[in-house]
């Protein structure tokens, strides 16, 4: 298996969405997400952006403290509306572009299921924090929306939350 991280290679992709105008899908184990702004109509087309990495050569994870540009196994995304959202599975949190991405390694706008962008992560799962509350993620892997609602698959803690509003 070929590790490296290039704008033509995937490394267990988990998800796929698209607007019928741009593709993006979740690298899982490079730790991003890659963006086409068309659908490809050749084999192995390269991605035009990429987000969660600064470059498209770059797959590393930032600690166990993440920012607002960072990603950890993201294994969910979604396009609605013109926003993007990511289902950032082991930094706990969906990510919210307000506007697909046109640059590699663009912060998010609006953090889900974390206080912050920053909030430490230990990266053992069975010694993070279990307190289960309205806004709180542990391990959420799919984020997908009817245009009105916004849900979300809430892995470790074994529901769907649904977001009354996008």
């Amino acid at each position: 298996v070929n590790a490296n991280a290039t704008n033509t290679s995937l490394r267990n992709p988990q998800a796929v969405a698209s607007d019928g105008v741009h593709l993006v899908v979740a690298d899982t184990d490079h730790n991003r997400v890659l963006i086409w702004n068309h659908i490809p109509t050749s084999n192995n087309a390269p991605a035009d952006v990429v987000i969660g990495q600064k470059d498209f050569v770059s797959f590393s994870l930032p600690g166990n403290t993440p920012n607002a540009q960072s990603m950890r196994g993201p294994q969910g995304v979604w396009i609605q509306n013109g926003k993007l959202y990511v289902a950032d599975t082991q930094n706990n949190r969906v990510l919210v572009f307000n506007h697909i991405p046109t640059t590699n390694g663009v912060a998010a706008d609006l953090v889900l299921g974390q206080p912050n962008f920053s909030t430490y992560v230990n990266p053992d799962i069975s010694q993070q924090l279990t307190s289960t509350t309205a806004s709180s993620m542990l391990s959420p892997v799919s984020v997908t929306s009817d245009g009105i609602h916004l849900f979300v698959s809430d892995l470790g803690n074994n529901r769907v939350l649904i977001f009354s509003t996008i």
